[in-house]
């Protein structure tokens, strides 16, 4: 069985409608841990299309705060504004290596969720 696209479309958006932070995370793949080094993100996303139903992406370019001590960032997932994580640890296409005093930044819809990994 399989929902509509509406359906998927409608399950994310409000499944995902409370998301307001960005939580960053280190370590290795199913292993991750928060990276408190980066304090967590702000961010929206992009409603789910009927194009493409099971996906939402952060809405614009994000930048994070500065990092508080040498960390390379493996991971995040999103949390709403108490820092509640929302969705699962979704690893980064690639590792970001940040020095004290670093910054993350990501391009428009450069993080994804999806209703299924599978």
């Amino acid at each position: 069985m399989a929902l509509t696209n509406a359906r998927k479309k409608a399950a994310l958006d409000a499944g995902l409608a409370s998301i307001a932070k960005v939580i960053w995370y280190k370590g290795t793949e199913g292993n991750e841990v928060e990276a408190t080094e980066v304090a967590a993100t702000a961010c929206t996303l992009k409603a789910a299309t009927t194009a493409n139903p099971s996906v939402m992406a952060n809405d614009g370019a994000l930048e994070s705060a500065a990092a508080s001590a040498g960390v390379t960032v493996t991971a995040f997932a999103f949390a709403i504004t108490d820092n509640t994580v929302y969705t699962t640890v979704n690893r980064l296409d690639s590792a970001v290596v940040l020095n004290t005093g670093g910054k993350i930044t990501v391009v428009d819809e450069g993080l994804k969720e999806q209703l299924s990994h599978s």
